[in-house]
């Protein structure tokens, strides 16, 4: 077989086949892919919904996660101002299953994201590309993921996965036919965290003219009886509202979780469903508005966010979404992106001799990490050249779709999978199945700024190269043609 083809394993239902493609003019190769598509004898078929959630509130002492220097601290959390959930939305029609899950935590890596579908699979019978996984991005959560080199608690990762399977098998009982509605609004809580400066550089720093994601899409599943069973919505923000020694050592959702305790409220049942879209390079507008740094925000400003989007979003609900005829297909796809040519071994000893001169927050992490690439062409391996991104997508029925991407993806990419759409409501969100890195646009990695200059804390050995809308478009080509429309 020829260099630039590549085997994919294609699932549709339960039947496997193998399918050679090769990699076309964009000069990159998708990975493998699964399928579940949605056959006519099936297409009058009820849809079927059920909602759960379950605490996963870590208990004090926890390592947490988020905040670089306090992450370290080994006291770990010290108070919890609100619980945290693992949030599940199982959906069936006819043979096809799908399971969207929410969760109250910074992001996962891929280890945890493969751990905890396998585990979900098992008990449910589930494929991969069946099950999505979304953090919120709360920088006030317990540890997980790999990012920043900070250790993660295995007695806590053990807990949470009892509680991800737990609400899966939670929702699947109690699913029922549902109808489905949609809806979209914008949302002012985004502002771009990229100020440009006078030099074309970029601070980390207010923006409120710079470019965010503000869709604000809405899903409303109704039982029979009319009486609701999840309000899924996304916001493109982060959730680093909070600062101070008094609070961010609380364990808390953030603003998300005071918008899904507004939603509940209002409709008068636990249902909310967050989800986070493109925010990686946003935060909340509470904190910026009007500052030439970002104020260190306080429960009140976490407060004054969510009921922001809450009251965002009821206008919507109250003027009345439009019904949507459902139909039940999930896609995932991997993609690589290109990286710039890692350094030289030379470069890696000089990081870890000199850290102060390459990173002025936190150069003992440069350090391990700069350590880590030695040790590994110590060991005789080649870094990678390329960083796998997965792209999952869920279409729910006519100009209704997800695409989640595993990364912090910017805004103006959540942007461009918006405009590839053109119409309906489309869900474009990062933070899904895993998080490898940040997800800046060609033009940022000449401006500069945290989302192009903090690939280390990912433990990625370079940056990432220029040309990846073109990846990214390609994929979201790939998707539609297999059915995310």
């Amino acid at each position: 077989m020829s260099n630039n083809s590549h085997i994919q394993k294609v699932s549709v239902g339960r039947r496997n086949v193998l399918k050679t493609i090769t990699a076309g003019s964009t000069g990159f190769a998708l990975g493998s892919f699964n399928i579940t598509g949605c056959s006519k004898a099936e297409s009058n078929e009820s849809l079927k919904a059920g909602f759960a959630r379950v605490k996963i509130t870590s208990p004090i002492g926890t390592a947490m996660t988020g905040f670089g220097a306090r992450d370290y601290d080994p006291c770990g959390c010290k108070d919890v101002h609100d619980d945290i959930f693992a949030r599940a939305l199982y959906l069936s029609k006819g043979n096809r299953e799908a399971l969207i899950m929410g969760f109250d935590l910074l992001f996962f890596s891929r280890d945890e994201t493969d751990r905890f579908k396998g585990a979900v699979g098992r008990k449910i019978d589930l494929l991969p590309s069946q099950i999505l996984l979304n953090t919120s991005h709360t920088h006030t959560g317990p540890k997980v993921g790999t990012w920043f080199y900070t250790p993660s608690d295995r007695y806590y990762l053990q807990f949470l996965e009892n509680a991800i399977v737990q609400a899966a098998i939670s929702a699947k009982n109690s699913a029922r036919d549902v109808t489905i509605r949609k809806g979209v609004t914008r949302t002012k809580l985004p502002m771009s965290r990229r100020k440009r400066l006078p030099n074309g550089l970029v601070d980390f720093a207010p923006n409120p003219n710079g470019d965010v994601c503000d869709t604000l899409p809405i899903t409303l599943l109704k039982d029979k009886q009319d009486k609701p069973v999840c309000l899924m919505f996304a916001v493109s923000c982060h959730p680093s509202t909070v600062k101070g020694v008094d609070r961010s050592y609380c364990i808390s959702a953030d603003y998300p979780g005071t918008a899904m305790a507004a939603l509940d409220d209002y409709l008068g049942t636990h249902v909310s469903l967050f989800l986070q879209g493109a925010g990686g390079d946003s935060k909340a507008s509470v904190i910026g508005k009007g500052e030439e740094q970002w104020r260190a925000g306080t429960w009140d400003d976490v407060d004054r966010a969510g009921a922001m989007v809450a009251e965002e979003i009821i206008p919507v609900l109250e003027s009345g979404l439009a019904e949507v005829k459902p139909e039940l297909v999930t896609t995932s796809i991997e993609m690589e992106w290109p990286l710039v040519k890692p350094f030289s071994r030379a470069e890696y000893e000089d990081i870890v001799k000199n850290p102060n001169a390459h990173s002025e927050s936190m150069p003992e992490v440069m350090r391990t990490w700069a350590k880590e690439q030695i040790h590994l062409l110590d060991r005789g391996y080649n870094l990678p050249t390329k960083v796998p991104i997965a792209a999952h997508g869920i279409y729910l029925g006519e100009g209704l779709r997800m695409v989640g991407i595993e990364g912090e993806l910017v805004g103006e990419l959540g942007n461009l999978i918006e405009q590839f759409y053109g119409g309906g409501v489309t869900y474009a969100m990062g933070y899904t199945d895993g998080t490898q890195m940040y997800l800046p646009t060609s033009n940022m990695l000449d401006e500069g700024g945290y989302e192009v200059e903090s690939y280390w804390e990912y433990r990625q050995p370079a940056p990432l190269a220029k040309g990846h809308e073109k990846i990214l478009t390609a994929t979201l080509e790939h998707l539609r043609q297999h059915g995310i429309v």
